[in-house]
């Protein structure tokens, strides 16, 4: 009796555990089992081991239970040691990314009070009470220091343009070639000066303004063409869209009141002199984080580092093994394309959609790009549907040997990944100028 009750015990324990993906994934029906790839990942082949491990520790005789249930049990609790070696690497960069300062670095910049850590905009004009497009934050803050992220080297900062975007201020002194409209990607998240997507566009003879913050999804940077587009009036427009996070972004926007105007083809955009009191007050509330610093509890809650563990999310994506949420049908997502294409062609610039891969595509011997292509497909389509260009920068990266060699530790583009993507998009636009003159000449 003694050696049936510990059978089943041990075989209950990855049992149970095994159980709970094909529970949340029914209960998340639509998100994580709608669909077949989705509904075999997430509750077919769990589903089936968990009933082995119970039936197993039910029915087979003690010594094969006993032994089965520890072996699993033993398989699982590596995969959760495995788990947390990696979640232990990961917790630095994790801080870093919300600004984590060692205690020299926090010193050195108390005494500058010209700088700013880390922002989204969704998130200070929602502090700050934001309720009218036209008085919106939709830049950062002009000639001030923004650290980007932390290092074991340091603060990677960068010192905003008149407008508070990532750009020395003398690009502005001849007509812009190219706005990059983006998030933390064209931003250039923790890589230092000179070596992020925009740099590396200067450097390849395109003028470029980098209009991008962390958090941008594809409204806001909508709204952002909105009052900048007209004032630098750019030959070329491109929306640089990230698949790790931009779907998802683009669902929280559209759930804001005052953001979802910026479709209205009459939206009042506003100006960087009718934001000047809520900039006041975003820069008020910088200043109390910046001296609260970065704290345990916020590392669980803005991130999902507690949730990724239990999932075993690092192990997971190592195999190959990570299927992103299933794509919901996203309509609103082509009237964006339609409305900055209008304001591009407005002043006589061009509009093209920019498509960044997310890094789990190409990690561990399992990896695929089946789980990830259904969202890639419905952002080609909506830009086809507008007569939109793409440069999609996953179909290079793939074409590498090793596309893992783009990415840093924490998922953004590394320098040589920055640079990979700059000369994509530096080839095509000579492409698009050498069709122009074509026509041009055939005329």
């Amino acid at each position: 009796m003694i050696k049936r009750h510990l059978g089943l015990v041990v075989c209950a324990l990855p049992g149970l555990y095994l159980l709970a993906s094909p529970i949340y994934a029914l209960l998340n029906y639509q998100l994580f089992a709608a669909e077949t790839p989705h509904f075999v990942r997430y509750v077919l082949i769990p589903g089936l081991l968990a009933i082995t491990f119970f039936a197993v520790g039910l029915f087979a005789k003690p010594r094969f239970s006993a032994l089965v249930g520890i072996c699993g049990s033993s398989v699982l609790l590596a995969l959760f040691l495995f788990e947390a070696m990696h979640t232990v690497s990961v917790v630095s960069v994790r801080l870093g990314m919300l600004g984590q300062l060692s205690e020299a670095q926090a010193e050195t910049l108390k005494r500058n009070k010209n700088v700013v850590p880390g922002f989204t905009l969704r998130g200070l004009n929602r502090l700050s009470g934001t309720d009218e497009l036209s008085e919106a934050l939709l830049s950062g803050f002009p000639s001030t220091q923004v650290v980007l992220c932390t290092s074991k080297s340091g603060v990677v900062s960068y010192t905003a343009d008149r407008y508070g975007f990532n750009n020395p201020d003398d690009v502005y002194n001849h007509r812009v070639d190219l706005m990059l409209l983006g998030d933390s990607f064209v931003e250039g998240f923790c890589l230092p000066p000179g070596e992020d997507l925009a740099s590396r566009l200067r450097a390849g003879g395109l003028s470029t303004a980098s209009i991008g913050i962390r958090g941008n999804g594809p409204l806001i940077e909508l709204a952002t063409l909105g009052r900048f587009g007209e004032i630098l009036r750019p030959r070329h427009v491109m929306m640089v869209f990230f698949e790790g996070n931009d779907w998802e972004n683009l669902e929280r926007e559209l759930a804001v009141p005052w953001l979802r105007t910026a479709l209205s083809p009459d939206a009042d955009y506003g100006l960087q002199t009718t934001a000047q009191e809520t900039m006041r007050q975003a820069r008020s509330i910088l200043a109390e984080r910046q001296s609260a610093g970065v704290t345990s509890v916020q590392l669980f809650t803005k991130t999902a580092l507690l949730r990724n563990f239990v999932a075993l999310q690092q192990t997971l994506t190592r195999l190959g093994l990570v299927y992103p949420k299933i794509t919901p049908d996203n309509p609103e997502f082509r009237r964006i394309l339609h409305r900055a294409k209008a304001l591009t062609e407005s002043w006589g610039g061009s509009f093209t959609l920019v498509y960044v891969p997310r890094i789990d595509r190409f990690i561990g011997p399992f990896s695929s790009d089946r789980p990830f292509d259904p969202l890639r497909r419905k952002v080609r389509d909506a830009a086809a549907a507008e007569g939109i260009e793409v440069i999609d920068i996953h179909e290079a990266i793939r074409a590498q040997a090793e596309p893992i060699l783009m990415y840093a530790p924490d998922a953004h583009f590394n320098p040589a990944g920055a640079k990979f993507a700059a000369n994509e998009i530096l080839r095509r636009v000579e492409a698009m100028a050498q069709g122009n003159r074509e026509t041009v000449e055939k005329k």
